[in-house]
């Protein structure tokens, strides 16, 4: 983990936390709102996680589209007293930008909303060094560092300067940059200033886990787990998380067939 021996950056008043969500999913429509555990949607024990766990200095948006199947999430942010920005269903990279700059963040933490399983604390633990150094991006990878965002281990978000991504918008009219956030950065670190810190030993060359949830086979193999270490009252870290997986042979060979299923 990262460590400075001076500590100088503890302003965080324009870091936020920005959610990317949508009811409108290709592969599971709907399953932000199906129930996960003990009656509450995923992305009510979602955001849970993340108001518990971060720091209290951090605002968090909810930022999804203008269609209005995403209507619901209007409710939603209402409930957990949380801001919401709607934008361009298709540009996210712009509707990153805007309602970073709708709510004054200079620098945000991105963060997708199927990963049930987040370690939010695990990526604020990143601001000083992403700020002290001035970085454009800044994530956890794993070995031959890849992002985490590139893998299937679904526990953290990435950090990233908002002219950085102004600037991604000047340079590419490409979609799969427009959709995928942050891809043009880390795949230009000639032109960005990219910095990845390897994640904790007891994953950084695990590629067979996967912890996030595009498909019904997904939603039902992480209701499981999350469910078993809550049954079990088990510190939510994630020593004991891999623990629990690699405790059972079963969900190692389902993770397997999801991650052949859905190759990044």
């Amino acid at each position: 983990m990262i460590v400075f021996t001076e500590k100088v950056m503890k302003d965080y008043s324009q870091v936020g936390i920005i959610i990317q969500v949508r009811y409108s999913s290709t592969r599971l429509p709907g399953k932000m709102l199906m129930p996960f555990h003990e009656g509450k949607t995923m992305i009510e024990v979602f955001l849970e996680n993340i108001m518990q766990n971060r720091s209290n200095q951090l605002d968090i948006v909810l930022a999804t589209s203008v269609n209005s199947n995403d209507d619901v999430f209007e409710e939603v942010a209402q409930n957990f007293r949380i801001n919401i920005y709607r934008g361009d269903e298709n540009d996210v990279l712009q509707r990153m930008v805007d309602a970073a700059r709708k709510f004054n963040f200079t620098n945000i933490i991105r963060v997708c909303a199927d990963n049930p399983v987040y370690d939010i604390k695990g990526t604020v633990e990143l601001i000083d060094y992403h700020l002290k150094t001035g970085s454009d991006y800044t994530a956890y990878c794993l070995e031959g560092m890849l992002p985490s965002i590139r893998t299937h281990v679904g526990l953290w978000g990435e950090i990233v300067k908002i002219e950085a991504l102004e600037r991604v918008i000047a340079m590419t009219n490409e979609a799969i940059y427009h959709e995928h956030v942050t891809n043009y950065l880390y795949e230009n670190p000639d032109v960005f200033k990219v910095n990845l810190v390897e994640a904790p030993s007891v994953i950084f060359n695990r590629r067979d886990i996967r912890l996030t949830v595009d498909e019904l086979d997904d939603f039902k193999l992480m209701q499981e787990i999350y469910g078993t270490i809550k049954e079990n009252s088990v510190n939510f870290t994630i020593d004991n998380l891999i623990k629990l997986i690699d405790s059972k042979p079963e969900y190692l060979q389902r993770m397997k067939k999801q991650i052949q299923r859905n190759q990044k």
